[in-house]
């Protein structure tokens, strides 16, 4: 006997289901650092945001460039949070930022108060300094200022240190949960999952990460995990591993929901010993 057919009916009640939303608007920070993932992940919270009834228009900030796509802020000032705060009041959802740099007092207070939420994407930093590598001679070739200082491990690991201070800044927050690059390269899914739990939201995580890796501009690059095990001496890997113990101790292998980092954690060891 032939399995019974699915309805019209009830084809339309699944697609039209009404979808949980966050009992209050909340503004999302996604923060990571360069050449680690930032933008798939900026596009997981994104598109589940949209998906679940949330428009997530551009707005017009002071000073924004010509043509931005995306709400993306560098320097989060006072003025920022007040129009943000407008935006939510007036369309009672989730607004998501993306954003590279330190959490500024108005990001902190935002997150302290429970009005935000974040995460942080990270990845291992010898994959990292390669790909630093990589967009600095594509940034040669091609003319541009963006990375072309990226000449040598040492602009790399000059480059990394900066960027974990800002790490361990976000993670000494409360409400920033931890979404290291492996994840998001081979288990999208999965990391669509936590963005999805993170939110509040009901969704499909499967169709999500499809849509989200077929459709939207995410700077996806090589994205291989692991890279540095077939592109980088084993003498700066062991480097990398020395100067850089604290990051690997404290938030490399830690689970997506571990505690804040201390106040004043270091992730580097400059004193270590160069390559």
């Amino acid at each position: 006997m032939p399995a019974p057919r699915t309805s019209l009916i009830q084809k339309a009640r699944y697609w039209f289901s009404p979808r949980k939303r966050p009992a209050e608007p909340f503004l999302f920070f996604s923060y990571g650092m360069t050449k680690c993932g930032s933008t798939l992940a900026f596009q997981l919270v994104r598109v589940a945001l949209i998906e679940a009834g949330c428009p997530q228009d551009v707005i017009a900030f002071p000073g924004m460039p010509a043509g931005q796509r995306i709400n993306f802020i560098g320097q989060f000032t006072e003025a920022h949070r007040a129009q943000l705060e407008r935006e939510l009041d007036m369309r009672g959802y989730p607004i998501a930022i993306k954003t590279h740099t330190r959490p500024s007092p108005q990001e902190v207070y935002l997150m302290e108060s429970g009005l935000a939420r974040a995460h942080a994407v990270y990845r291992d930093l010898r994959d990292m300094a390669l790909s630093l590598l990589d967009a600095g001679q594509a940034a040669e070739a091609k003319g541009k200022r963006a990375f072309a200082e990226m000449r040598t491990l040492d602009d790399a690991k000059a480059g990394i240190d900066n960027q974990l201070d800002t790490l361990s800044a976000w993670l000494q927050l409360p409400g920033v949960r931890r979404l290291p690059f492996a994840r998001l390269a081979s288990q999208t899914e999965l990391a669509t999952a936590q963005v999805l739990d993170q939110l509040g939201l009901d969704g499909n995580p499967a169709r999500i990460a499809r849509r989200v890796l077929r459709a939207e501009f995410t700077q996806f690059n090589k994205g291989i995990p692991h890279r540095h095990r077939r592109e980088m001496a084993a003498a700066d890997s062991a480097a990398f591993l020395d100067r850089y113990a604290p990051f690997y101790d404290l938030v490399w292998d830690s689970a997506h929901r571990a505690p804040p980092l201390p106040p004043g954690t270091t992730l580097s060891r400059p004193e270590a010993a160069p390559a």
